[in-house]
């Protein structure tokens, strides 16, 4: 792996590609070599942002979910590109599938207690965070 090895997913912010997006990380942290819990702590992640913009009544077209490799760390970013112009507002969806204000205003502490440093704008749809590379068990001082 070199460093700035790049994966990158693009979505609608729909329900239905949140699960594209967690089959995406599952293959990403293969290629990357992160462990099972750190993949599974990146997918809830991801998908509280995901959750957010398609909660969003100004939905951006596309949620672009990528990552890199750093010498360092592994960086994991999503982010939204703006809508277009709409001459509708779309209509909200219907009150059983909803998500009330408790749930929203838990999502940026969820996010930043699995990722202490993640920079996470759920307005913007965006989130920045690094893993570090983890030392196979030989390499790891005694």
């Amino acid at each position: 792996m070199t460093d700035d090895d790049l994966l990158e997913l693009q979505i609608p912010p729909q329900a239905e590609y949140v699960g594209t997006a967690r089959l995406f990380l599952a293959a990403a942290g293969r290629h990357f070599e992160l462990s099972e819990e750190a993949v599974a702590d990146v997918k809830v992640a991801v998908s509280e942002v995901c959750a957010d913009a398609i909660e969003d009544v100004r939905r951006p077209d596309h949620l672009r979910i990528a990552m890199r490799s750093r010498v360092d760390a592994l960086e994991v970013t999503v982010s939204s590109q703006p809508a277009g112009i709409e001459a509708e507002v779309p209509d909200p969806a219907p009150p059983a599938l909803q998500i009330g204000p408790l749930e929203r205003r838990l999502r940026e502490p969820l996010v930043h207690a699995l990722f202490p440093g993640a920079d996470y704008e759920p307005r913007e749809h965006s989130l920045r965070l690094s893993l570090p590379w983890e030392l196979p068990e030989e390499l790891e001082a005694p």
